[in-house]
């Protein structure tokens, strides 16, 4: 998991740093858009620091993950406008073709996208003891999940 965020951010980019600078976005931000940005660094905390790094288990940090604050702004019809213009680039989606489907979205489609995300891992526990199941891959969600907070720090930051 470490490995394929240096490898997606660059290899002078570490998740500490990922975090670093989600904090520092997170500081400019008022209102709406801090909230969401606090909910994203919670989440990015958990599967960096906690599920990669510390070897907690799968169950736990999805059970932990919020998504009240986006999903209260989608909900309310949001203009996510003020949190990032533009659609997300063919450039800055790196050469990991998962992320290269992103290309185009722009910053509502995409945070859509992270709720659904987010969403749908939220419900697991209630379908699969997620610590021992081998039908559904785990690993890769919670990669995938945040691999998608890499590439909307990179977004942001654009």
């Amino acid at each position: 998991m470490l490995d394929f965020v240096k490898g997606f951010l660059g290899a002078a980019k570490d998740t500490a740093g990922l975090l670093k600078d989600l904090r520092a976005e997170k500081r400019k931000a008022r209102g709406v858009k801090n909230a969401i940005l606090s909910e994203i660094e919670f989440n990015a905390t958990l599967i960096f620091e906690h599920y990669a790094r510390r070897g907690v288990r799968p169950s736990r940090i999805v059970r932990a993950l919020r998504c009240r604050h986006l999903a209260d702004a989608i909900d309310s019809g949001f203009d996510f406008t003020k949190i990032r213009k533009g659609t997300i680039d063919r450039g800055i989606t790196g050469s990991a073709g998962f992320y290269r489907n992103y290309a185009g979205l722009d910053c509502e489609e995409f945070l859509k996208n992270i709720r659904q995300a987010t969403d749908d891992l939220k419900a697991l526990p209630e379908l699969y003891h997620i610590d021992r199941t081998k039908k559904i891959n785990i690993r890769r969600r919670l990669m995938n999940l945040g691999g998608r907070y890499g590439l909307l720090l990179r977004f942001l930051k654009e």
